[in-house]
């Protein structure tokens, strides 16, 4: 059975353009825009009716009764969940962290305690330079979910471009005090160091850091400018 994505007309699966609303047709290959259009005319059915009742009864109970049917629906549905994943797969491989932000907090609207709502939401606040608001996502994340040690490793980030260089640090001693092997950790406290001109200590994590991965070419340089300051002592 197909609907048309505009007004939700049944069609028969021939047409190019709705019969009821004029509408040029969605290529049937466009799962997502197909199930969302249909999903929300749904949603458009349910205010419409908890409108009209409202007017019949003038009784706000009744109005916050279908609220929370339409909340608890799409619960019911996974809706929160088929946010996530269209959050996750903009987050990877669209750059689109606008769009990210607004399919998470969809989600949230949905189920307030989806810790990766808000771990994606940190993420993506994180590449438009919106540092604080990240960081607090992002310890809403670990607070549902402390086991989320990515979390961890995306705040420390968040102060280090910031400039908060000491939070940043304690944030990877965290981290590293759950995994002392942890690449993005290391290589973390690495750049802090060589922020605060540490080239001991910078060295120091680089060497630990690259043990475990190859460094970044940044990483390099900058490691390489450390040692070359460690000569010159």
């Amino acid at each position: 059975m197909k609907f048309c994505h505009e007004c939700g007309y049944k069609l028969e699966g021939y047409e190019k353009v709705c019969p009821e609303c004029g509408n040029e047709l969605k290529n049937p290959e466009d799962t997502e825009y197909f199930v969302e259009s249909i999903f929300n005319q749904f949603l458009d059915d349910m205010n419409h009716l908890k409108n009209n009742t409202l007017e019949m009864l003038d009784d706000i109970d009744i109005g916050d009764a279908f609220d929370d049917f339409s909340k608890n629906s799409k619960k019911a549905l996974n809706r929160d969940e088929f946010y996530i994943y269209r959050a996750r797969k903009k987050l990877e491989n669209s750059g689109d962290n606008q769009r990210v932000i607004h399919l998470c907090n969809k989600a949230l609207v949905i189920d307030e305690r989806n810790w990766e709502a808000y771990y994606l939401k940190g993420r993506a606040l994180i590449n438009v330079g919106r540092y604080d608001e990240a960081i607090e996502e992002l310890i809403n994340s670990l607070a549902l979910n402390e086991n989320n040690i990515k979390a961890r490793e995306y705040i420390a980030r968040a102060s280090f471009l910031k400039g908060d260089l000491d939070y940043a640090n304690d944030v990877y001693d965290s981290v590293l005090n759950i995994d002392d092997k942890n690449f993005d950790a290391l290589n973390g406290k690495a750049l802090v160091y060589f922020d605060k001109k540490d080239y001991l200590e910078a060295d120091k994590f680089f060497k630990k850091a690259s043990i475990i991965s190859p460094l970044s070419a940044s990483s390099k340089t900058k490691w390489d400018f450390c040692l070359k300051k460690l000569k010159e002592e």
